[in-house]
């Protein structure tokens, strides 16, 4: 039996250290896509105010450009601890506490994440089967964005899952130790 939840807890460790290396690449792609857009804005208004024209797709792509940006990071600041929290009141609760208010917290948050998945999967869909493009001038192909948002909630949600589970683990090791 113990050789089995060694070799369950090996898997989970290092399927989490993988999805952590995924969340990090999502990151760093963010990254250069936010520079690519201050560069593109930058050079947009350099052109207006010197040359006196006008890029029509500098707004669109920027406006377009805050789906990646905004999607591909939230596993990342889950990991990194980053998001918003309610510190007020859950430093007020013991560490047992707050680990059972963690699985709470991860277990509706799932409940959620997969609602949001199945929304996604349905945008990416409708977006495919009718070419749906931005109402801007460039008309934009959105079906590339929807599968950005679908494979940002996805990770999203793997790795709530991991959170979820560590703390899960977290409370059974406070258990082993009190009943050791």
């Amino acid at each position: 039996m113990k050789t089995k939840e060694a070799l369950l807890l090996r898997f989970f460790k290092k399927t989490d250290k993988f999805f952590d290396w995924v969340s990090r690449i999502c990151t760093v792609f963010s990254g250069v896509v936010l520079v690519g857009v201050t560069g593109m804005i930058c050079a947009g208004v350099i052109n207006r105010i010197a040359i006196h024209g006008v890029w029509l797709f500098v707004e669109e792509w920027a406006s377009l450009a805050l789906i990646p940006i905004s999607y591909l990071v939230f596993g990342y600041t889950l990991r990194q601890g980053r998001h918003l929290k309610m510190d007020l009141i859950f430093k007020r609760f013991s560490k047992k506490g707050q680990t059972i208010l963690g699985i709470f917290a991860g277990a509706v948050s799932l409940l959620c994440l997969f609602y949001m998945i199945q929304f996604a999967i349905d945008r990416v869909e409708y977006s495919v089967v009718r070419s749906t493009t931005s109402s801007g001038p460039m008309q934009t192909p959105l079906a590339p964005f929807a599968a950005c948002i679908l494979f940002g909630v996805c990770l999203f949600t793997i790795d709530m899952l991991f959170f979820t589970i560590s703390r899960i683990l977290e409370l059974r090791q406070e258990g082993d130790k009190h009943a050791a």
